[in-house]
């Protein structure tokens, strides 16, 4: 059983991935610039929606 702590570290980490793709994409890098770099189409999709759900 996961203890609480390691929780939220792995929300945190999750978090500043979602973060980091955001960044990268008002940076104008591209999906496939990104999925380069290790990041899931899933998480791309996350930051989009997180990104433009702001404007």
């Amino acid at each position: 059983m996961c203890n609480l702590s390691e929780l939220v570290e792995e929300r945190a980490a999750k978090r500043e991935r979602i973060e980091t793709i955001k960044r990268m994409l008002k940076a104008d890098a591209t999906k496939e610039q990104i999925i380069l770099f290790g990041y899931s189409e899933e998480e791309i999709e996350k930051a989009e929606n997180a990104l433009y759900a702001n404007v």
